[in-house]
């Protein structure tokens, strides 16, 4: 990001690890039942989809029918967008027939700014660690 770009900041959502990836393969070795020195099994894993959209306006008809569109393009585990400039709480029913039922936000200062992540709890699990403006 380049120096001037900071000043342009309003809101950021910060998404972390629960737990280092040390944690996560010890963890993993006692649910699996297996020693220290045992290796894991190299299970298929598949990958997550992740919408990322600056949208710059959501809620309209337009912006609902392409995001309805594009869902049933890609089919994301995860939308995030940016510069919503309206609050999410008057597009929950909507993301929820979508099947994002889980979300964190931050809400616009006004009609600046706004981020919304949603996910589809089935598909993935979060925990925010922090999310403020």
């Amino acid at each position: 990001m380049r120096e001037t770009d900071a000043h342009n900041i309003k809101h950021i959502v910060l998404v972390k690890p629960l737990e280092t990836l040390e944690d996560s393969l010890k963890m993993a070795k006692i649910v699996l039942g297996l020693t220290e020195e045992e290796e894991i099994p190299q299970f298929h894993l598949s990958s997550m989809v992740i919408l990322l959209w600056n949208c710059r306006g959501a809620g309209n008809d337009r912006f609902k029918r392409n995001m309805r569109d594009i869902v049933r393009l890609h089919k994301p585990s995860m939308i995030i967008l940016l510069e919503t400039k309206v609050e999410l709480n008057t597009m929950g029913m909507y993301f929820n027939h979508l099947g994002f039922m889980v979300s964190t936000h931050v809400d616009p200062i006004g009609r600046n700014g706004g981020i919304w992540m949603l996910w589809d709890p089935s598909q993935a699990n979060v925990r925010v660690t922090e999310a403020n403006s």
